[in-house]
């Protein structure tokens, strides 16, 4: 099998840098494995991108990066006399060079060597973006193709300015079909990463109200979301969803001419899936794939995820996959981490972790499902048990918080759960919406995590119990989890 190769030449003339081979008397050129930014990784034989964040400067990290194998590094400042004495010394020690790349900005380029990388890849590139949806509409089309072809996509959400480089820089020689996922907090992001990722087939899986600050109103995030149809290449797949009006109206703009296009919705368009039946563990999906009916059952939760299965289904019909051969590896399709992910306690209880993202309208689907789920859940006895909502603030609203926060406060308070607990900034938004319809429930409002709020949950917690834990990635509500004594729940991200 072929294997990920680059030189340092290469990588220098791709990023317009210069390229230096320090303790190599210019002999030789260094040849690197793939590319790193994380010191506290193995960087053997990758090359090292010294981003700067908001925080951390990984200039600072430079030696480090070394002693964990890497044979280059990028940067755009010089070396310190202490550097370059280190690189000397290990160069010495290997008996190979290591290579110094001084660009204008690590950031812009780490994006052209991702672009770079992706004209040389023969991978078909499937592009995804979405207010909600997006990363497990990545996990689900990975699941697909996985069954045909050997796939590449991110483990996590590198769906931004230096993450989709990263996901195009994964690609190795042997991978068919990559599937990338786009993120976006402002206009023009996306016009940026679909010129990086020249994607062969595109969705928005839908548009809501995510993201607000940086993009004013919801009309405002679908014209930032339109971007990838406007930026993507001519002979790409353009894939629609039917059932959100902001997404259908692309679809009136975009598939012109003979653009290849792929529909998906509820009742209509080229997939069209329906939720049957709905427990705890899984959905039983029907419906039509390009005229082929099948049933299947999914081993994942929530009405809403037949859009992402939808979704999924349309870019595996766009790599070439059948209707057949989808109905088949539709039940492969999995939760990702933090996405309505099942959880037990020691206590006996049962939690529905969805820590991820969160927006007014996935925060709407998740207490919906809640609402739903409320006859699922019993004692031993056979008596209802309790259910529990612990909701976090919703981020990136900007002036609409406190709007967002008071209708989501009325939609929790007329759910039914025994006990609410909302956490954040908005709590006194939140209270004024879920007093105001009436909510019943024994509450807690508070700006802030306190571990102690959660040790007492956890004591009152029996077998049979449901809590909802949901609120935005910011708010890493995985902690107030741990205080809850999961069994097999690995606290990452």
């Amino acid at each position: 099998m072929a294997e990920w190769s680059l030189s340092g030449q290469e990588a220098a003339a791709a990023m317009d840098g210069r390229l230096e081979l320090v303790g190599g008397g210019g002999l030789q050129d260094t040849l690197f494995n793939g590319v790193g930014t994380d010191t506290r990784v193995d960087m053997t034989s990758k090359l090292f991108f010294a981003l700067v964040g908001d925080v951390h400067d990984a200039h600072s990290h430079l030696k480090g990066a070394i002693e964990k194998g890497a044979t280059g590094v990028v940067i755009h400042r010089p070396l310190t006399i202490d550097e370059r004495a280190f690189f000397e010394l290990r160069a010495k020690q290997s008996g190979f060079p290591i290579a110094v790349v001084e660009v204008a900005n690590t950031l812009t380029a780490l994006q052209a060597l991702g672009r770079h990388w992706r004209n040389k890849c023969r991978a078909m590139i499937l592009g995804i973006t979405g207010t909600n949806g997006k990363t497990t509409t990545k996990e689900f089309t990975a699941a697909l193709l996985a069954s045909k072809f050997n796939v590449q996509f991110s483990k996590g959400s590198f769906n931004n300015h230096w993450g989709v480089p990263l996901s195009l820089l994964s690609i190795g020689p042997e991978h068919e079909v990559a599937v990338i996922e786009m993120g976006m907090n402002h206009p023009g992001e996306l016009k940026l990463l679909s010129r990086l990722a020249e994607p062969d087939a595109v969705v928005c899986t839908m548009v809501g109200r995510g993201h607000l600050e940086g993009v004013g109103s919801i009309e405002g995030a679908a014209a930032a979301k339109s971007e990838i149809y406007e930026f993507a290449p001519a002979k790409a797949t353009f894939i629609f969803n039917l059932d959100n009006k902001y997404t259908a109206a692309m679809l009136a703009r975009f598939a012109q001419g003979t653009r290849r296009t792929l529909t998906f919705g509820d009742g209509t368009g080229d997939v069209s899936l329906r939720v049957k039946a709905m427990t705890p563990d899984k959905l039983i999906v029907e419906g039509e794939i390009k005229g082929v009916t099948g049933q299947v059952e999914v081993p994942v939760f929530g009405r809403h995820n037949a859009t992402n299965l939808m979704a999924a289904t349309c870019l595996a019909l766009a790599s070439g996959m059948t209707p057949q051969e989808i109905w088949s590896a539709l039940p492969n399709c999995r939760s990702a981490w933090g996405r309505n992910q099942w959880v037990a306690l020691k206590s006996g209880a049962r939690v529905l972790f969805d820590g991820y993202n969160a927006n007014p309208e996935s925060m709407t689907a998740a207490l919906e499902n809640a609402r739903l789920l409320r006859d699922h859940f019993r004692t031993a006895s056979g008596l209802a048990a309790k259910t529990i909502a612990v909701l976090g603030e919703m981020r990136e609203l900007g002036d609409h918080a406190a709007a967002m926060h008071e209708e989501i406060g009325r939609i929790a308070s007329s759910v039914g759960f025994h006990e609410v607990i909302f956490l954040g900034p908005s709590h006194v938004s939140f209270k004024r919406g879920f007093e105001a319809n009436g909510g019943t429930a024994k509450t807690l409002f508070t700006s802030v995590f306190d571990a102690k709020t959660a040790t007492d949950l956890s004591r009152r917690l029996s077998p049979g119990d449901f809590v909802l834990i949901k609120g935005s990635r910011g708010m890493s509500l995985e902690n107030f989890l741990k205080e809850l004594e999961p069994v097999d729940f690995e606290a990452k991200k």
